[in-house]
C-alpha cells in the first residue's frame, strides 16, 4: 500500500509542474504578441495602402517637386584602365524622400522591408550619366532595402556595380593625377517634378580600399543640373582625384634606363683599337634603350602628344646613341695615325725636316703589296719649301681619339646630371602640387 501512495504522490507532483509551465508559456506568448502589436498594425496599414497605391505617380503629384537626397557608400573602387579609360566601382546607393501617402500619425515605429520590387512603390527615376556598362547588376538585384517611417519618410537603398567612363590626360605621365567624375541625374522627371540633392556627407569610402597604382587624394561634390531641349533635369556629381604612385615606374623604367646610359659610358674606358668590344657594348645599350621605350608606351593608348616619360626615354636613347657615335669618331682618328705612319715608312720620309723644308711628291705612286711597300715609279722627287709644314708635324690621330674619349668621360656624365636636375626639379614640383 505504501508503494501505491508514493506512486500517486509522484504523479500528482508531475501533473502540477506541467500545468504551471503551461500557464507561464501562455503568459509569455501573450506578452510577445502585445509587444509586436504596433509593428503588426503598421505593417497592415502599409499593406492596406498598397492596395490603392499607384507606384507610377510621384508623391505630391501636381504640387511641389519631390526632393530626393542621395548618398554614396563606395565599397570598392579599382580596375582603372588607361587603354579603355574606365574604372569599376561597387557602391551602395542610398536615397531618402517623403511620400505623404505613407503617413500614419498614430504609429511610432518604422517598418523595414527587404528584397522589395521597386514597381510596388514609387522610386526616383535616376540613371548614371557616365556609365559605360552595368553587366554586374543582375547578380546584385537581391541587395535592396526599403524602410518606411510613420511620418511618410522613405529610405531606399540598393547595391550597384558599374563601369564608369573616366577621360584621362597623360601629358605629365607618370607624374600625373586623374580626375574621374560620377554623375547621377533624373531621367523621367524635370526639375518641376524631381530635384536631386546630396545628403551630407555625400560620399563615404570603405576604409579598406587600397589602389595599387593610385592614391585617392580627395573628392568634391556639386550640382550639375543642365538645360536641354526638352527641359531642365536635375543632376548631381562627385569627382574623385587620383594621384599616380611613382614606385613602379622608378623601379621598372627610370632606374634601368639610368643604368643603361651609365653602361654605355664604359666604352670611353676601352681603347679605340678594341673595336669589337666597343661595338658590341654600344649596340647592346642602344637596343635595350629602344626596347624600354617601346615597353613604356605599350600600356597606354596611342596618342600624338609627348609625355614626361617620353622626354626621359628620348634623352636616354640620345645619350646611348651618342656614345656609339663617339666611338666611331675615336676609331676613325685612331686609324688615321696608323695610315700616316704606314705612308711615312713606305716613302722612307725622315722624322724630322729642316724648318724650311717640306715636300710635295709628284708623279710618285705608292702601293702596298703583301703587306710591304713598293714603288710603282721611282721617278725624281721634287721638293718645295713651305715654311711651318711637314709630315712630322701632322695631326696625331690616336692623340685625338684619346682626347675625345677623355672629353666624353667628363662631358657625358656632367650633362646627364644637369639634365636630371632640370627634369626631376620640374616634374616633382608639379607632382608635389598634385
Amino acid at each position: 500500500m505504501r508503494r501505491v501512495h508514493l506512486f500517486e504522490l509522484f504523479c500528482a507532483v508531475f501533473l502540477f509542474n506541467i500545468c504551471r509551465l503551461g500557464r507561464e508559456n501562455n503568459a509569455n506568448a501573450e506578452s510577445h504578441i502585445h509587444a509586436h502589436d504596433d509593428n503588426g498594425t503598421l505593417l497592415q496599414a502599409v499593406f492596406d495602402t498598397l492596395e490603392t497605391y499607384d507606384g507610377r505617380v510621384r508623391p505630391d503629384f501636381g504640387g511641389k517637386p519631390t526632393v530626393v537626397q542621395v548618398q554614396l557608400y563606395i565599397a570598392s573602387l579599382g580596375s582603372f584602365s588607361e587603354i579603355k579609360m574606365d574604372y569599376v566601382m561597387t557602391f551602395y546607393l542610398r536615397q531618402w524622400w517623403n511620400d505623404p501617402r505613407f503617413e500614419f500619425p498614430d504609429m511610432n515605429q518604422n517598418i523595414e522591408l527587404h528584397n522589395v520590387d521597386s514597381s510596388d512603390i514609387w522610386t526616383p527615376s535616376i540613371y548614371f550619366v557616365n556609365e559605360k556598362d552595368a553587366g554586374f547588376r543582375p547578380s546584385t538585384d537581391h541587395a535592396k532595402a526599403l524602410w518606411i517611417w510613420p511620418s511618410g519618410d522613405i529610405f531606399y537603398g540598393e547595391k550597384k556595380t558599374v563601369i564608369g567612363s573616366c577621360p584621362m590626360q597623360f601629358h605629365m605621365y607618370p607624374f600625373d593625377s586623374q580626375t574621374c567624375t560620377f554623375q547621377i541625374a533624373s531621367y523621367g522627371y524635370t526639375t518641376k517634378d524631381l530635384i536631386i540633392e546630396w545628403e551630407e556627407p555625400a560620399v563615404e569610402f570603405n576604409p579598406v580600399i587600397e589602389l595599387p597604382e593610385y592614391v585617392i587624394a580627395g573628392w568634391t561634390s556639386r550640382d550639375c543640373t543642365g538645360n536641354y531641349t526638352i527641359g531642365s533635369f536635375s543632376c548631381i556629381e562627385v569627382k574623385f582625384k587620383l594621384v599616380r604612385q611613382l614606385g613602379y615606374y622608378l623601379i621598372q623604367t627610370y632606374v634601368p634606363s639610368i643604368l643603361i646610359v651609365c653602361l654605355s659610358w664604359l666604352t670611353f674606358w676601352i681603347s679605340p683599337n678594341q673595336a669589337p668590344a666597343r661595338v658590341a657594348l654600344g649596340i647592346t645599350t642602344v637596343l635595350t634603350a629602344t626596347t624600354l621605350t617601346t615597353v613604356s608606351r605599350s600600356s597606354l593608348p596611342k596618342f600624338s602628344y609627348i609625355r614626361a616619360i617620353d622626354i626621359w626615354m628620348l634623352v636616354c636613347t640620345i645619350y646611348v646613341f651618342a656614345a656609339l657615335v663617339e666611338f666611331s669618331l675615336a676609331y676613325h682618328f685612331s686609324l688615321r695615325k696608323d695610315r700616316l705612319r704606314s705612308l711615312a715608312e713606305c716613302l722612307r720620309i725622315p722624322r724630322r725636316f729642316s724648318r724650311k723644308s717640306t715636300y710635295e711628291l709628284n708623279s710618285v705612286q705608292n702601293r702596298k703589296v703583301n703587306g710591304r711597300c713598293s714603288r710603282a715609279d721611282a721617278g725624281p722627287t721634287e721638293f718645295q719649301t713651305v715654311p711651318g709644314e711637314g709630315p712630322a708635324q701632322g695631326v696625331d690621330g690616336m692623340t685625338v681619339a684619346i682626347k675625345l674619349d677623355l672629353f666624353s668621360k667628363i662631358g657625358f656624365p656632367l650633362s646627364f646630371i644637369i639634365f636630371n636636375g632640370f627634369y626631376w626639379g620640374i616634374y616633382l614640383s608639379h607632382y608635389s602640387a598634385s
